[in-house]
């Protein structure tokens, strides 16, 4: 352990007392802009941890200046009163014209759980979010962030975090415990003052630093779209403050149920994996990725038609299993074991386990966790929760309960990256589903948004998969074939974007279409709509000529294709169609993320009888009392709709379903 504390650095302080405090406050006043940092206990606001400490600053000509005030380490070192550390901190806080950090969803949630007063209306600059908007690719983590760009004022950036990790270890070392369960345990509380007021004032520091030098360039500012794009920062340093609050709330689960559902799926396991046993001759590691890629790369020779991301391996996920479904008897009960053992694993013992004492989950929304532009989320994963398994979907989605006396609302986008992909392709099939005359009057303002809701519900619906079917495949309504012609054109459509090839078809599993129909079929797809190639060719070219192989998108959004001139051809194939799909699936995303956002904001000024309380892909889930879901389901539909004339002809869609018991249950709901 670090017996001897380190030296304060120049321009650091420990608060300890009220004059200590004072002086502070009377400092920070007289900045503009005030950088924050709470170290705690632990990650788990909603189980009792809390802050141990809070550490302030800003940068006084160019040099960080930075306070640590220490309320609950459990050392037997002086510390600060915690009720006048709070209003000390809630004075600096109301002077300031913005407020600074890095990982800022953390800190206010905190904040909130441990009674930090942090001004609601405050502008915030997110360094880590800043750094996303930059280079979505690279890593965000503070220090290294500060490193790469060689700004750290301190020389070593590295210097305090590895004496606090060193700490760290070999207290876990003495108490026999792994480094990931003491930090669980007791996350920073019993680390010295003396150790952690030096680190504490350098995250500062390195966040002061790392705004500065990040500011101006995350919000575009001196680039021909500096409009779009800093209207794409203002969103996002919002969507922070939005997402922190959907986290805080969470939603209740029925732990009883999953507890029942546990039993079902370990019996279910047991016998899907008698039968991986018949088919391979032997009982082996299903739910290991090495031992798969083995199986079926190694030993049955098929063909490696997806690497993996990172590393390029030969790809065993759903989605390349899905593909080989055709070629062996063993792959479809192989797909189910590994659905149900993803189930057990992620969605019984760990949601029981993460539910606070209300049996509420609160998972980490994530804006940079995804590199095509969606929010992800874990602990638990909203989004990898099943969707159309006919039997694992409902087990799970019954888990998640509404609250006694309220409903739940769900929002969801409707074919809203076959929109992107008609309205970015101008591809005449897709445009020609979407025409909508009382969208046309509603873009000319020749009626308002509640006559548009009205006449829509007038005009006869398009089925753009029946229209790709009789214009691509010659299908006609009636015909023996139409219902497979039809579901043939609904798999192309819906894998379009993400590079999708014949082995949709091969391996789809009512289809099962031998593979020289389904290249037939995929080979007319293209040949129709030539637009959708032309326009990812001319994506690819142009990315392939910017300096730094990126493009962006209607927000402005940057996406970097980092690997397109790489030399393996699996995986610069890989990356080109993962830039096609970053085109489409990105810009359809930006409409959750704006969205969200709206409704943080109508809640905050009291106009949403209503909170959000997720998001799954597409769909944005808001809670409000029985009686107002008419009037909150209408608000909710209106604002995720708000994007008129802003992608051509192209109708924004949002279709609402409703429950007052649990997720599974939820029905279609017209207004």
């Amino acid at each position: 352990m670090m017996l001897v504390p380190p030296k304060m650095s120049p321009g650091h302080k420990l608060v300890l007392t009220p004059e200590d405090m004072a002086t502070m406050v009377n400092e920070l006043r007289e900045a503009r802009e005030i950088a924050f940092d709470f170290e705690t206990s632990g990650l788990r606001y909603w189980d009792g941890q809390k802050p141990i400490g809070i550490a302030l600053g800003y940068l006084q000509r160019g040099a960080p200046r930075a306070w640590y005030i220490p309320v609950a380490h459990r050392t037997a070192e002086p510390q600060a009163n915690p009720q006048q550390a709070r209003q000390a901190v809630a004075d600096a806080f109301r002077a300031a014209e913005s407020l600074l950090g890095h990982n800022l969803k953390f800190d206010l949630n905190m904040a909130r759980a441990d009674g930090w007063e942090v001004p609601l209306w405050t502008p915030i600059h997110d360094t880590m979010i800043q750094a996303y908007l930059i280079d979505e690719a690279r890593s965000v983590q503070l220090e290294k962030l500060v490193m790469q760009l060689g700004v750290s004022p301190y020389g070593d950036a590295l210097q305090m975090k590895d004496a606090v990790e060193g700490w760290i270890r070999d207290r876990a070392k003495s108490l026999r415990l792994s480094r990931g369960a003491y930090l669980d345990k007791h996350g920073h509380e019993e680390v010295p003052v003396a150790l952690e007021s030096e680190y504490a004032c350098r995250d500062i520091g390195h966040t002061l630093v790392l705004d500065r030098t990040q500011r101006e360039k995350a919000q575009g500012v001196g680039q021909v779209w500096e409009s779009e794009r800093q209207s794409l920062y203002e969103n996002e340093m919002l969507l922070v403050r939005a997402l922190a609050d959907m986290e805080y709330v969470g939603q209740r689960v029925d732990t009883q149920y999953l507890e029942r559902v546990k039993v079902q799926i370990n019996n279910e396991l047991d016998e899907v994996g008698r039968e991986l046993s018949r088919h391979f001759g032997d009982n082996r590691a299903w739910n290991n990725d090495r031992v798969i890629r083995e199986l079926v790369y190694e030993e049955l020779k098929f063909p490696v038609m997806k690497v993996t991301k990172r590393g390029g391996q030969p790809a065993v996920d759903k989605a390349a299993l899905f593909e080989m479904v055709s070629r062996h008897p063993g792959i479809e009960p192989l797909i189910e074991w590994r659905a149900r053992y993803k189930i057990l694993t992620t969605y019984t013992d760990s949601l029981i386990s993460k539910a606070d004492a209300n049996g509420r989950v609160h998972p980490s929304f994530n804006q940079g966790g995804a590199a095509s532009g969606r929010l992800s989320s874990s602990k638990p994963n909203f989004q990898n929760i099943p969707a159309r398994h006919p039997i694992l979907s409902k087990l799970v989605r019954k888990a998640f309960v509404v609250d006694p006396g309220k409903a739940r609302i769900y929002c969801d986008y409707s074919q809203i990256e076959l929109r992107m992909l008609a309205w970015i392709t101008q591809n005449q099939t897709l445009l020609s589903a979407y025409q909508s005359d009382a969208y046309e009057q509603l873009c000319w303002e020749h009626i308002d948004y509640s006559a548009y809701r009205q006449l829509r519900t007038q005009e006869e619906s398009s089925d753009v998969h029946a229209l790709v079917a009789q214009r691509v495949f010659g299908a006609t309504i009636g015909d023996s074939d139409w219902k497979r012609k039809r579901s043939a054109a609904k798999i192309i459509n819906f894998g379009v974007p993400y590079g999708g090839g014949p082995n949709l078809l091969m391996g789809n599993a009512e289809l099962r279409m031998p593979e020289k129909q389904a290249r037939a079929y995929h080979r007319a797809y293209h040949q129709t709509n030539p637009e959708i190639d032309k326009t990812k060719n001319r994506l690819l070219a142009k990315m392939r000529k910017h300096p730094d192989l990126l493009f962006r998108n209607w927000t402005s959004r940057a996406r970097h294709g980092k690997r397109l001139n790489w030399t393996e051809e699996a995986l610069v194939a890989e990356e080109e169609r993962s830039m096609f799909a970053c085109l489409v699936q990105g810009s359809a995303a930006e409409l959750t993320r704006y969205s969200i956002v709206r409704l943080w904001l109508l809640q905050q000024r009291g106009e949403l009888a209503g909170v959000t309380t997720s998001t799954v892909h597409d769909e944005i889930q808001v809670d409000c009392e029985k009686q107002d879901i008419e009037e909150v389901a209408l608000i909710v539909q209106r604002e995720m709709e708000a994007f008129t004339g802003l992608f051509g002809s192209v109708p924004v869609i949002a279709d609402l379903e409703t429950t007052i018991t649990n997720w599974a249950d939820k029905k279609e709901w017209t207004l």
